[in-house]
């Protein structure tokens, strides 16, 4: 990890704008990368097993996109120089999510399992079609989840998220959790609920990196001003989701 002076505050970019630092250069944290190269986000630290860590100054923003094997440096970071974690990794284990909610008592730490808006008005979907289906009409629910060849983590982290919110929406277990690994990236997350002749599918599919790096740098832009305190993309999706319909229907009540 770097040795940046303590003093040294949070960075502005040239224009004001956010500043981030990106903790691993796979897959999502090199499309993380381009995203903020092509809307001007300045990156200010960049971290990765084969190049280690770099910074020109303290980010406003981490995002930790790497692996479980760096998350104890990530979090001695973000404690030492007080800056908000956007936290994508998910195969931590217990110790590791314990730490990262210790974390959350003194900077903003986003809790991100999916940063897709699609898979927010997916589980969004799941809880209102829960509050529909109760007694006779109550389905048969199964997830489907599939990744290509080379992801480890199985079922996803995603997936098993989808059936936690399915069971507590409805108060009842999925049938079933199935998991793919096939095909192209990026992935697919299927919810189907199944009735006697019928069935109904929500599936959401990514198809390119470039959509979960949006995700992430919507989610450093939420954390930069967010109090300390542990919270999902839900809770990112529903704020800026109920700020933009209100923001709405002041204009058209103004206009």
């Amino acid at each position: 990890m770097p040795e940046t002076p303590a003093s040294v505050g949070p960075s502005v970019g040239p224009d004001g704008g956010l500043t981030v630092g990106i903790v691993g250069l796979g897959r999502l944290g090199s499309a993380l990368e381009s995203v903020c190269r092509a809307d001007g986000t300045r990156i200010s630290l960049t971290a990765s097993r084969r190049g280690g860590w770099s910074a020109e100054a303290v980010p406003d923003v981490l995002v930790d996109a790497s692996a479980p094997e760096a998350h104890a440096d990530v979090l001695d970071y973000c404690a030492t120089h007080r800056v908000p974690l956007v936290a994508c990794v998910s195969n931590l284990a217990d110790t590791q999510w314990k730490a990262l909610e210790e974390l959350a008592d003194v900077v903003p730490v986003v809790r991100a399992t999916n940063l897709s808006f699609a898979h927010y008005l997916q589980v969004r979907i799941a809880e209102f079609t829960a509050a529909l289906t109760t007694g006779r009409f109550g389905p048969a629910t199964t997830v489907r989840e599939r990744h290509p060849l080379g992801k480890a983590h199985r079922p996803s982290a995603t997936a098993l998220a989808l059936a936690d919110t399915w069971a507590g929406a409805s108060g009842r277990a999925v049938a079933d959790i199935a998991d793919e690994r096939a095909g192209l990236p990026v992935s697919e997350h299927e919810l189907t609920h199944t009735w006697d002749g019928e069935s109904l599918h929500v599936r959401h599919h990514v198809g390119s990196w470039t959509v979960p790096a949006r995700g992430a740098l919507v989610a450093a832009r939420w954390a930069r001003a967010a109090p300390p305190g542990l919270v999902t993309m839900r809770s990112v999706y529903d704020d800026l989701t109920a700020r933009t319909v209100h923001d709405d229907l002041t204009a058209r009540s103004t206009a």
